[in-house]
């Protein structure tokens, strides 16, 4: 897929020892959406939470896309890890060691017709309120190391002073996959409604910071924005 394949909240808010997350993304047919998340928040839900009870990994969300994507996604899932060694154990997600319940009677796969999963690391965050939705930003700057060093030590300090709006904001590092058209990192900006996210993507006449190096870091700006809206987060 072209300039991105995304997978957050980014739409969540990062605990202090958060360092990495997975995102997979779905298209779900219209007709197939209901059930769809019936059965993810109903069942796939519980098995998440007995593996944070558990100590396996930190939170598991489910988003939704407002509006359309470049790349027809609908839905993210939203995994949150401590360590790469949890995020690599894909053995937790047995439903029916933890529920009784036999993995092909909860499947969703026949709901859906496309699937990417991407695992990033979490460089900085500002924790906060979740909010209703968040802003995705994806980007492949020129000069990577510049654009998330920027982010932690220029952007972080900023929005520690005034958040614009925002309830809670974050950086991360894609681990894969990686490709000469694919974005390399993304940032969230989560809002407490709908409306105030929309007012802040309409401030397009802001100043960059003074000491800000961005437009020689990432000269063309985000590859996208998109909006999405929280179904369910287990923390």
């Amino acid at each position: 897929m072209k300039k991105l394949l995304f997978t957050i909240l980014f739409a969540f808010t990062m605990s202090v020892n958060a360092q990495y997350y997975s995102l997979t993304y779905v298209t779900v047919p219209a007709e197939n959406q209901e059930e769809f998340v019936r059965l993810e928040t109903q069942y796939w839900s519980k098995v998440a939470k007995h593996n944070i009870e558990a100590g396996k990994q930190i939170a598991w969300g489910l988003v939704a896309a407002i509006g359309g994507t470049p790349n027809g996604w609908t839905h993210v899932f939203v995994n949150v890890y401590e360590t790469a060694e949890q995020i690599a154990d894909s053995s937790i997600w047995d439903p029916e060691s933890i529920l009784g319940i036999s993995p092909s009677e909860i499947n969703t796969l026949h709901l859906v017709e496309g699937r990417g999963l991407q695992n990033w690391a979490v460089q900085s965050s500002i924790p906060g309120e979740r909010g209703e939705v968040a802003v995705w930003n994806f980007a492949r700057p020129k000069n990577l190391a510049g654009f998330i060093n920027e982010n932690k030590n220029l952007w972080k300090k900023q929005f520690e002073k005034d958040m614009g709006g925002r309830t809670n904001w974050g950086i991360g590092l894609k681990l894969n996959n990686k490709t000469q058209d694919l974005s390399t990192v993304m940032t969230w900006d989560g809002y407490p409604n709908l409306a105030e996210a929309l007012k802040a993507l309409n401030n397009y006449e802001g100043q960059l910071p003074r000491q800000s190096k961005m437009q020689e870091y990432d000269p063309d700006g985000f590859t996208a924005s998109v909006i999405v809206n929280h179904i369910m987060w287990v923390d």
